[in-house]
C-alpha cells in the first residue's frame, strides 16, 4: 500500500503546526528549540531566532547552533528536516542543513511582480511569501534537490527567483503548448551565478512529473563548454529527482538527431 503523509494537491487536507520552545531530549541535555513548523506531525522546518540587539548573539550564531549543536545533540529531530531558518527580525534567511552560511539566503518577495524588500521586511516577505501553505509544500514537493551519489552531501534548497521564475516558465509552457499556441513557452533571463542551471532542473522535475505534458522529452542546449560539462554534471546526477533514468550527455548533432 502506498501511503502519501502530505497532500500536496489540497493544501486545506493537511495539518500546519508551529510550536515555539519545543523540548528535545538530547543524548546527554534538553533541547529547547525556538520554533519547530510541523506539517502532518512531521518536523519539516526548524527556526532559531537571536536577538538583533545582542552583539555575541548574530544569525550567524544560530546558523551554528542549528547546524552543529543540534545535528550533534537531537540528530534524529533532522530526519525530516526540508530547512531551516535563522532570523533576529532584521536579518532573516533559510537554508539547507547542509549548507555553508554563505548559501543562506533571504525571501525578499510576497509575490514575483512586487519589489525586492530587506531588513525587517523580509521577516513579513518570508512569512507571507515562503510560508504560505501551499506554496511551502511546492517547495518542498519540487524545489529541494538531493544528488543521485548519496556519498556527496549535496542538498538545494531555492531561492525565490528559482521559484517563481520556474513556476511561471511552467505555467507559460502549458499556455503556449501547440497546437493551441505558438509553442514559445518564454524566455528566461539570469545573471553569472544566480543559479540558471537549477531553475532549469526544478523546470525538468516539474515537466516530467507533470500529468498535464505525460513525460515528455526534454533537451537542453547550451553555447559553452563549461557551461555543457556542469549542465552535464548536474543533470546526470539527478535522475531520482527528474523521474527519469535516461538522462544522458549528447557529444554531437548527429547524436543528438540520432537518440530522438
Amino acid at each position: 500500500m502506498f501511503i502519501r503523509l502530505i497532500d500536496f494537491e489540497t493544501p486545506k487536507k493537511n495539518l500546519f503546526k508551529v510550536i515555539n520552545q519545543f523540548e528535545v531530549q538530547g543524548m546527554e541535555c534538553l533541547r529547547i528549540l525556538d520554533a519547530v513548523m510541523f506539517i502532518n506531525g512531521l518536523p519539516l522546518v526548524i527556526i532559531e531566532f537571536k536577538s538583533a540587539t545582542r552583539e555575541n548573539a548574530t544569525i550567524f550564531t544560530a546558523y551554528e547552533q542549528l547546524t552543529v549543536c543540534y545535528t550533534r545533540d537531537i540528530p534524529d529531530l533532522f530526519k525530516y528536516n526540508a530547512f531551516v531558518v535563522i532570523s533576529d527580525g532584521v536579518n532573516n534567511k533559510y537554508g539547507s542543513l547542509f549548507a555553508d552560511y554563505d548559501y543562506f539566503y533571504a525571501w525578499r518577495k510576497i509575490e514575483d511582480a512586487e519589489t525586492e524588500v530587506d531588513g525587517i521586511n523580509s521577516l513579513y516577505s518570508i512569512v507571507k511569501g515562503l510560508f504560505r501553505k501551499d506554496r511551502l509544500l511546492s517547495v518542498i514537493k519540487d524545489f529541494i534537490f538531493f544528488s543521485d551519489q548519496s556519498q556527496n552531501k549535496l542538498k538545494v534548497v531555492c531561492r525565490y527567483p528559482h521559484f517563481f521564475a520556474t513556476t511561471k516558465l511552467l505555467e507559460n509552457i502549458k499556455l503556449y503548448r501547440k497546437p493551441e499556441g505558438d509553442g514559445k513557452g518564454g524566455t528566461y533571463f539570469g545573471a553569472t551565478g544566480c543559479g540558471k542551471s537549477y531553475s532549469m532542473l526544478f523546470l525538468t522535475r516539474m515537466l516530467m512529473w507533470s500529468e498535464f505534458f505525460k513525460s515528455p522529452t526534454i533537451v537542453l542546449i547550451t553555447d559553452r563548454t563549461d557551461l555543457d560539462t556542469q549542465l552535464s554534471a548536474t543533470f546526470c546526477n539527478a535522475k531520482k529527482f527528474i523521474g527519469d533514468e535516461t538522462v544522458e550527455s549528447i557529444e554531437s548533432c548527429a547524436s543528438l538527431r540520432e537518440k530522438l
